[in-house]
């Protein structure tokens, strides 16, 4: 399993964990899996290095550009809602096997993230709206909100 581990604050720092290895010229990883975690501060700053991290992960593990673009947009949502809602440090976690991509957020808050409908004049309130119509499956209880995404898009199989 290769794992990449980092805090992040509102300054940089380097990787707790194992770096990854140089990458194939093909960028096909073998099937096996690959695991993402940063855990920072609760700063709106951070939800554009999550998707740019998020983003590096899913190239490195060999994902279809489509799937890549969906998993960014879902990290973006709830590393936002975390941020927003939350309480105390963000944790995102994104694990990569062989035909899923499991993202799970976790804050301090107790309250499971909710769906709700947003009035046509607010200006917020879709995130997990669209987290719902991206992923092939989602849930929030307690501290944790999750998704996860099949390699075969819906209604297709691969």
């Amino acid at each position: 399993m290769s794992q990449s581990t980092a805090t992040l604050d509102s300054k940089p720092t380097e990787p707790l964990g194992p770096r990854p290895g140089p990458r194939r010229a093909d960028a096909d990883v073998p099937l096996e899996e690959h695991v993402f975690q940063a855990v920072f501060r609760p700063n709106p700053s951070m939800v554009a290095d999550m998707r740019a991290s998020t983003a590096a992960v899913l190239r490195r593990g060999g994902l279809p550009r489509w799937l890549i673009g969906n998993v960014v947009l879902a990290v973006s949502e709830l590393v936002t809602n975390a941020i927003e809602h939350g309480r105390g440090v963000v944790k995102l976690t994104i694990r990569i096997a062989e035909d899923l991509v499991l993202v799970s957020v976790i804050d301090k808050n107790p309250a499971p993230a909710v769906l709700r409908q947003a009035g046509p004049d607010d200006t917020s309130g879709r995130g997990l709206l669209l987290v719902q119509a991206l992923a092939d499956a989602w849930g929030s209880g307690g501290q944790e909100t999750w998704c996860e995404f099949r390699r075969a898009p819906k209604g297709r199989t691969a």
